[in-house]
């Protein structure tokens, strides 16, 4: 794989020294999940109504537009 990369990409790997084998918890799984408990309080993001993917990503935007408000907002 480094090969093809290298010869292909005329890219380099570097392989992390901190990387280790098996599964582990990561810090941003609980970041996301955060950010959806909140977008869960508004009401049209609690549930699935949207049909079109356009309106529901529309919605977010509002969602976290209002979050970040409120944020700047406090003192």
């Amino acid at each position: 794989m480094e090969a093809f990369v290298k010869d292909a990409m005329k890219k380099t790997i570097e392989i992390s020294a901190r990387i280790t084998p098996g599964w582990a918890i990561l810090a941003k799984r609980w970041v996301v999940e955060r950010t959806f408990a909140w977008l869960n309080h508004f009401r049209r993001l609690s549930k699935d109504y949207e049909i079109a993917v356009k309106s529901a990503e529309n919605n977010v935007m509002i969602a976290h537009s209002a979050l970040l408000l409120r944020r700047l907002d406090k003192p």
